[in-house]
C-alpha cells in the first residue's frame, strides 16, 4: 500500500517534469551548451556561484567568504551563498558530475516540477478528489511568473515548493484545535507532527530567496489568521503565531553569521527600484508577446515591455473562468480569493502604474501619484529589503491555481453520475481525468510564455581557459565595471579563467569601492593597474562605448585575445620611476585635469541631488579644497567617503577653502544638495540647480601632529600647526562620534616664548550633523616664538573637556599641538 503510494507520487512527479520539459523547450535538449534565461539574465552570475562551490570545496577554500572577488582583500558572500542555500542545491552537488551549464539547469528543472508537485500534494487535502489536484499542481508550477523569472536567470525564485506544504501542515494543525478542546494521546502526537512539519516548511519557504518570507509567507500567514479571527477560533490562532514565532526563531538562530551583512550591504539597503519592479495594473490581463497567438497584440507590449521578469502576473484565459467559477458555486474558496486579492495589490507597488507607467494625478499645479499599501509597507524595518513588490505574483500564483481546482472540480462534479450511470465507476473516473487533461493541456498552451524558451551560448574561448595556466596573474580587471550585464559576464569568464577578479559581486553589484573601479577603467594606469593587482583587462565590447574600446586599445597595445565580444589584454609592466603614482580625479563622466601637486575640475559641475567625484591621493597627508559655488538659497552637503564633513548655505555665490586630511589611496567627495531637486517638473516644484566651478584640491606639505582624543567622544584627527610665514594657516581635522553640543566650545590658544596668551579663537563649531569637520584658522602675529593649544569647554560654566591622550597640556585640559617661530 505505502509502495503504491510512492509510485503514484513518483509518476505525479515525473508528468509535472514532463511539463516542465516542454515549457521551457529547447532547454532540455542544451543542458550542456546553454544557460537558462536571457543574456542579460542572472544566468551567469547563478552558475559562477555554483562553479565556486566545487571550486572551493576542491581547493580547501572558504565556500561563503569570497578571496577571488574584490582582490585583494576579497568580500563577503554569506548574503546569497549562506542565506539562500537551496538556490545553488543541488546544482553544485551535480556539478561534481555534470558540465557545470547541465548541473545549472537540470537543478532548475527538478525544483519546477517539485514545485508542481508539493502544489498537488495541498491539493488533494483541500479537493479531495485526484483529477483537480493534478490541474492545481500543473497551474502552478507552469504560472507565467514561473517563467519569466526563470528567463531572467532566478533560479532561487524556482525553488516555490516548501509554501504550499506549509499552509497543508498549519491546516492540518489547527483542524483540531477547531473541533475539540480535548485531545487524545493520538491527537496531541498528531499536533506535535504537524506543528514540527510547519515549522520545517516554514523555514526551507526562504531556502530559495530569503525575500521569499514577505512575498510568499507573510500573505499566506496573514490570511490564515484572518480566517482565525473570523471564526473566533482562538485556539487555532494561538497555533499559528507559535509556528511563525518558532519559525523565525530558527530561522533567525541559521542567519545571526550573516545578520549584519544583510543589513549593511549596499547592494540591499542602497537599491531602489520600488515602482519600476513592481506589476502594472493590467498585467493579470497581459499574455505573453512571444506567444504565437497573442504577438499581434499591442498593450502587452506595453505593459510588459521593460518588466516583464518582475511585472508579469498573467492569470489566464481558462483558469480566470475556473477561478470564477469557484468563487461563485464553492465558498471554500473565497479564501483564497482573498490570498489572491492580498498578493496582487502589493504585487502593484507604492504606486498605481498602468501600461508601466505611474498614473499621475493633478491637483491645480501640483502633480501626485496614486498611492498603494506598498507605500507605507516598503518603510518598515526588514521591508526596505523588498525591493521587488512584483514578487507578490508567487503567491497570487498559488492561489488562482488553487481556485482553478476548485472550479474544476466544481464542473466535473454534475459530470460524473451521467458518467457513472453509463460507463461504471472506473470509466466515470477515466472520463473525468481525460477532461481534465484536455484543459491542462489548454491551460499549459495558453501559458506558456516562451516560443522557444530563451537560452544562452556556455561556451567560452579557449583562450580564456588558458589564462588559468598563468601562475604570476593575480587578478582580472572588467570593463566597464558598472554595467550590470557585463559584471555578470565578467563572473562567469572567472569558471574559466579561474583568476580573481578586482571588481567582481555575489549579488546586483559590486561592494568595491567605485572610486577605485572608476578611476582604474578612467585611466588605465599601468601604475594604478599594477597596484591593484590587475595583471589583465578585458574588455567586454558588447557593453563599452566605442570611446572605451579604443582607449583601451590606445593605452594597452595589442590584445592578447580579441573576438566580437571580447578583448584581452595583459597591462604592461610600469615603470614606477619614470611615472609616479600621481593625482587622479574624476566622476566617471569626464577625468579632470591632473598634476603634480594636485587636481583641478575645468568643467562646471551642475548638482540637482548628488554628485560624486572620485579622487586619488598617492600620499597621506593635508589637502586644501576650493570651490566656487552658486545656487539659488541651496545648502549643499559635502562628504568624504560618505561622512559629511561640512553643509554650507549658497546664496548667489560662495567660495570655500576647506583644509582636508586624507590618506593614501581612493577616495569620494559627493556634492549633495538639500533638498534635491524633485523628479516632477512642475510649475509648484521648480528646482533650480547648484553649479559648482573650478573644484580644486592641492595638497600642502606639513609634518602634521598625532591623534588626540578629547572626551564626548571628539576626536582631533589630524592638525597642522603654523609653518613660520607672516600669515599663518593652522589647520584641524576633527572627528565626531555624535554632532557636538550645541553649548561645546572649540578654543585654539596661541601663547608667547613666555607663556602668555596673545591669540585666541573660540567658536562653537556649526557641524550641522557633521561627523567630521576641517578648519582653517588665520591669524596675524608679530615675530616671535610661539605656542599653539586647542581644546574644548562647555559654556557658559568654562569647564574644560578632559584629554584623554597623553600629550603635553593634557593635565590643563588642552593639548599642545606644536611650536612654532616666525620672522
Amino acid at each position: 500500500m505505502a509502495s503504491s503510494r510512492w509510485i503514484r507520487h513518483l509518476g505525479v512527479y515525473l508528468l509535472y517534469l514532463l511539463a516542465t520539459v516542454f515549457l521551457t523547450w529547447p532547454l532540455a535538449a542544451q543542458l550542456s551548451t546553454h544557460l537558462a534565461g536571457f543574456e542579460y539574465g542572472d544566468s551567469h552570475e547563478m552558475a559562477r556561484h555554483i562553479w565556486w562551490y566545487k571550486h572551493a570545496l576542491r581547493s580547501g577554500q572558504p565556500v561563503f567568504f569570497q578571496p577571488l572577488l574584490g582582490y585583494p582583500e576579497g568580500i563577503e558572500g554569506g548574503v546569497l551563498l549562506w542565506a539562500n542555500p537551496q538556490q545553488f542545491f543541488p546544482a553544485w552537488l551535480l556539478a561534481f558530475m555534470l558540465p557545470l551549464p547541465a548541473a545549472a539547469n537540470l537543478s532548475v528543472l527538478l525544483y519546477m516540477a517539485l514545485n508542481g508537485w508539493a502544489a498537488y500534494f495541498l491539493a488533494r487535502y483541500l479537493l479531495k478528489s485526484e483529477a483537480p489536484a493534478l490541474l492545481v499542481g500543473l497551474v502552478y508550477m507552469a504560472a507565467p511568473t514561473f517563467q519569466t523569472h526563470l528567463a531572467g536567470g532566478h533560479a532561487g525564485l524556482m525553488v516555490a515548493w516548501p509554501a504550499p506544504l506549509y499552509i497543508w501542515a498549519l491546516l492540518n494543525l489547527i483542524a483540531p484545535a477547531s473541533q475539540t478542546a480535548s485531545k487524545h494521546p493520538s491527537e496531541r502526537r498528531n499536533t506535535l507532527k504537524y506543528f514540527a512539519l510547519a515549522v520545517l516548511f516554514f523555514v526551507l519557504s526562504p531556502g530559495g530567496h530569503i525575500l521569499q518570507l514577505i512575498y510568499v509567507i507573510l500573505p499566506i500567514t496573514v490570511v490564515l489568521v484572518l480566517a482565525c479571527l473570523v471564526r473566533r477560533d482562538w485556539g487555532g490562532l494561538t497555533l499559528i503565531l507559535a509556528v511563525n514565532v518558532a519559525g523565525v526563531v530558527l530561522l533567525g538562530l541559521y542567519l545571526l553569521p550573516i545578520a549584519g551583512s544583510i543589513f549593511g550591504t549596499s547592494a540591499y539597503t542602497d537599491e531602489g527600484g520600488f515602482v519600476r519592479y513592481s506589476a502594472d495594473l493590467l498585467s493579470i490581463v497581459s499574455p505573453s508577446f512571444y506567444h504565437p497567438l497573442y504577438d499581434r497584440l499591442d498593450y502587452p507590449h506595453r505593459v510588459l515591455g521593460i518588466n516583464l521578469e518582475e511585472g508579469t502576473s498573467y492569470l489566464g484565459v481558462i483558469v480566470g473562468l475556473l477561478a470564477l467559477v469557484a468563487v461563485i458555486r464553492q465558498r471554500a474558496a473565497r479564501g483564497w480569493l482573498l490570498l489572491a486579492l492580498i498578493a496582487w495589490v502589493l504585487s502593484l507597488g507604492p504606486v498605481l502604474k498602468v501600461f508601466d507607467q505611474p498614473v499621475v494625478a493633478h491637483t491645480d499645479d501640483y502633480e501626485t501619484y496614486l498611492t498603494l499599501p506598498w507605500a507605507f509597507l516598503q518603510n518598515l524595518p526588514g521591508f526596505s529589503l523588498a525591493r521587488t513588490p512584483g514578487r507578490f505574483n508567487f503567491a497570487l500564483a498559488l492561489a488562482v491555481a488553487v481556485l482553478a481546482g476548485y472550479g474544476a472540480r466544481e464542473l466535473a462534479s454534475p459530470v460524473s453520475p451521467v458518467l457513472w450511470k453509463r460507463t461504471g465507476n472506473r470509466g466515470a473516473a477515466a472520463m473525468k481525468l481525460a477532461m481534465l487533461a484536455v484543459l491542462a493541456i489548454v491551460i499549459l498552451l495558453d501559458y506558456r510564455f516562451f516560443w522557444p524558451f530563451p537560452t544562452t551560448p556556455a561556451a567560452l574561448p579557449p583562450e580564456v581557459h588558458a589564462l588559468a595556466a598563468h601562475e604570476d596573474l593575480r587578478a582580472v580587471f572588467d570593463i566597464p565595471w558598472e554595467n550590470t550585464v557585463a559584471a555578470k559576464e565578467a563572473l562567469y569568464l572567472q569558471t574559466a579563467h579561474q583568476k580573481a577578479l578586482v571588481a567582481g559581486h555575489v549579488t546586483r553589484s559590486t561592494p568595491v569601492d567605485p572610486a577605485k573601479l572608476t578611476l582604474l577603467q578612467g585611466t588605465l594606469d599601468p601604475v594604478l593597474l599594477d597596484a591593484a593587482g590587475a595583471g589583465m583587462v578585458i574588455v567586454h565590447k558588447r557593453y563599452a562605448t566605442p570611446e572605451q574600446v579604443t582607449f583601451a586599445a590606445a593605452q594597452l597595445g595589442t590584445p592578447y585575445y580579441e573576438d566580437a565580444a571580447l578583448a584581452v589584454y595583459e597591462v604592461p609592466a610600469p615603470d614606477i620611476t619614470a611615472d609616479p603614482p600621481r593625482w587622479l580625479a574624476g566622476d566617471g563622466v569626464s577625468y579632470y585635469r591632473t598634476f603634480a601637486q594636485g587636481t583641478t575640475q575645468d568643467t562646471p559641475l551642475t548638482i540637482t541631488a548628488r554628485h560624486p567625484v572620485y579622487f586619488y591621493a598617492p600620499l597621506d597627508g593635508w589637502t586644501l579644497l576650493r570651490a566656487e559655488l552658486s545656487g539659488d538659497g541651496h545648502t549643499v552637503d559635502f562628504q568624504l567617503d560618505g561622512r559629511s564633513f561640512g553643509r554650507w548655505k549658497v546664496e548667489g555665490g560662495l567660495e570655500l577653502n576647506v583644509p582636508l586630511y586624507m590618506t593614501q589611496g581612493y577616495h569620494t567627495l559627493t556634492l549633495v544638495l538639500d533638498p534635491p531637486c524633485s523628479a516632477r517638473h512642475s510649475a509648484g516644484l521648480r528646482c533650480r540647480a547648484m553649479t559648482a566651478k573650478r573644484l580644486t584640491l592641492s595638497p600642502v606639505e606639513s609634518a602634521g601632529t598625532e591623534r588626540i582624543a578629547f572626551a564626548n567622544g571628539i576626536t582631533l584627527d589630524y592638525a597642522m600647526p603654523p609653518s613660520g610665514n607672516e600669515t599663518n594657516f593652522i589647520w584641524l581635522w576633527w572627528q565626531f562620534e555624535q554632532p557636538p553640543a550645541d553649548n561645546a566650545v572649540r578654543f585654539v590658544h596661541i601663547l608667547n616664548a613666555e607663556g602668555e596668551p596673545v591669540a585666541q579663537f573660540d567658536s562653537p563649531l556649526d557641524t550641522d550633523g557633521a561627523t567630521q569637520w576641517g578648519e582653517q584658522i588665520v591669524m596675524e602675529l608679530p615675530v616671535g616664538e610661539y605656542h599653539v593649544y586647542a581644546g574644548w569647554y562647555s559654556y557658559p560654566d568654562i569647564t574644560r573637556y578632559a584629554v584623554l591622550s597623553p600629550v603635553e597640556g593634557a593635565g590643563d585640559g588642552w593639548a599642545l599641538l606644536g611650536r612654532f617661530t616666525l620672522g
